[in-house]
């Protein structure tokens, strides 16, 4: 029999029933928070990533989904998990078992305790939790302020509570004072390394310092060490009555589900998020495909014809470098998908800055592939390609005529007096003109303004590559004549 009165049994417990309280607290986070809400609202969880330290879902809402619904998904993590933890402590606190008592305290603290400082702390852009992802969704900075106060006094509130319950179940309060505020001080401190040091790292709160995680961790690990050992040494009460007995199977119970757990966490899911190969729920639907995209990388052509009728392709291609395994199989999916209304819409939305005419109809809008999207220098094959042809309402604004010349006049959407704000730039530009036998236009003039980059001239096409904003170029001019 272990006595949990004595500091180093206690401690075992306490690590032990912590890193069980982990697994348990991230599952159900993830799984019945983030997931089942987004399942709920009629969307799909399609990746997750679970470790004692963190967890991630990767979710899938409608558009539909009124913001409620989005803050509702968001804090549904933390408001499971806490209810999970408060059910844990509930059911076990009145046990004749000091074991299961023991373990719900643990639980208590991991599932209710550190979810709400989790609240409180992840509200800030410093961390970057689920109350910052609420706040930057409703755009109301002062909430951070709100979560931050009712996270800090809930957490006073239940810690506080599952004190009093830890003293009791130490045989307390008051028959060895001293002894007891030593116990309670183990009981919260023992797990911090376990607890706090892997989610600062999580959250480069170290600033990614390898040698400020291992001296935090050191320190924490020694001031550990030394107050168990100040507490083994302080001279014990003899009264029977503060003995608070437990078999060694009780530790066996707490440790055996981390036979199952670790090698989980290790094997299948990864060690951090950054090596996570994570599980694949679902392939992911096509509309979360923008989310996957990083920056975009955008390419013009204009096709002029011979009666000088025009064609306009918009090529496109993401430029996402992945962070982890699961986060490659992820965008791997979309090698051979598309979002044909994300694209559709885009394009609609650019070409009318485009060419200072919006009356287009989307004739084709598919994956090539074996053509290319140039961008910051580098070719992407597999372009995802969006061809408009001009709508019987189009006015062909952007053609001019002098004589037997016209010229075709574009501008870069997003550099040449744009809609919205916007600090991106078209990456290559290209007006190609037809060549057919009696059917030939040549080009009698060219001309680009506002940028540094220099024209590719060949025989059917003249080419603007911009590998940054300040080369590429906010007006593009092209005359023909045909022969």
């Amino acid at each position: 029999m272990l006595d949990l009165r004595r500091p180093w049994p206690f401690a075992l417990f306490v690590v032990l029933a912590h890193v069980l309280s982990r697994f348990i607290g991230v599952t159900v986070h993830e799984l019945l928070g983030h997931a089942t809400a987004a399942v709920l609202l009629g969307g799909s969880a399609y990746g997750v990533y679970i470790s004692p330290g963190s967890g991630i879902t990767y979710v899938y809402l409608p558009e539909g989904v009124p913001v409620a619904g989005v803050v509702a998904m968001l804090g549904a993590g933390i408001a499971v998990e806490s209810a999970f933890g408060v059910a844990i402590w509930w059911l076990t606190r009145r046990s004749e078992s000091a074991a299961w008592r023991a373990f719900g305290l643990v639980a208590a603290t991991v599932l209710i305790v550190y979810s709400l400082v989790y609240m409180a702390t992840g509200a800030y852009d410093a961390f970057r939790g689920d109350t910052w992802a609420i706040v930057s969704t409703l755009q109301a900075p002062a909430l951070a302020a709100g979560f931050a106060a009712v996270g800090g006094l809930w957490t006073l509130l239940a810690g506080v509570l599952i004190s009093f319950d830890v003293i009791r179940l130490l045989g307390g309060p008051g028959r060895d004072l001293r002894h007891e505020s030593l116990m309670l001080i183990l009981f919260w401190l023992v797990p911090a390394p376990l607890a706090f040091l892997p989610g600062f790292s999580a959250f480069n709160a170290l600033e990614e310092s390898p040698l400020a995680y291992v001296g935090a961790f050191a320190a924490v690990v020694i001031s550990v060490a030394a107050l168990l050992l100040y507490v083994d040494f302080l001279p014990r009460a003899r009264d029977p009555e503060t003995r608070t007995a437990l078999p060694w199977r009780s530790v066996a119970a707490v440790a055996l589900p981390l036979l199952l757990f670790v090698p989980a966490w290790v094997g299948v899911f990864g060690v951090t998020q950054q090596g996570a190969t994570g599980l694949l729920l679902e392939t992911p639907p096509v509309q979360v495909e923008p989310a996957w995209l990083g920056d975009l990388g955008m390419n013009l052509e204009v096709f002029v014809h011979y009666d000088f009728n025009v064609t306009l392709f918009w090529r496109f291609h993401g430029t996402f470098v992945a962070g982890s395994p699961l986060e490659a199989q992820i965008a791997a999916s979309f090698r051979n998908r598309m979002d044909r209304d994300f694209y559709n819409r885009l394009a609609l939305t650019l070409v009318g800055d485009a060419v200072n005419e919006s009356s287009w109809l989307v004739a084709e809008s598919d994956i090539h592939p074996n053509e290319t999207v140039w961008v910051l220098g580098q070719t992407y094959t597999g372009a995802r390609v969006v061809r408009l042809d001009p709508s019987p309402f189009n006015r062909f604004s952007f053609l001019s005529r002098v004589g037997n010349d016209t010229t075709l006049t574009l501008h870069d959407p997003f550099r040449y007096q744009p809609t919205v704000a916007s600090a991106g730039w078209l990456d290559a530009v290209k007006v190609s003109w037809e060549m057919s036998p009696g059917r030939t236009l040549v080009p009698v003039r060219f001309a680009a303004s506002g940028g540094t980059s220099a024209a590719t001239v060949s025989a059917g096409y003249v080419l603007w590559e911009n590998p940054n904003g300040p080369s590429a170029h906010t007006t593009y001019q092209v005359t023909l004549r045909p022969v």
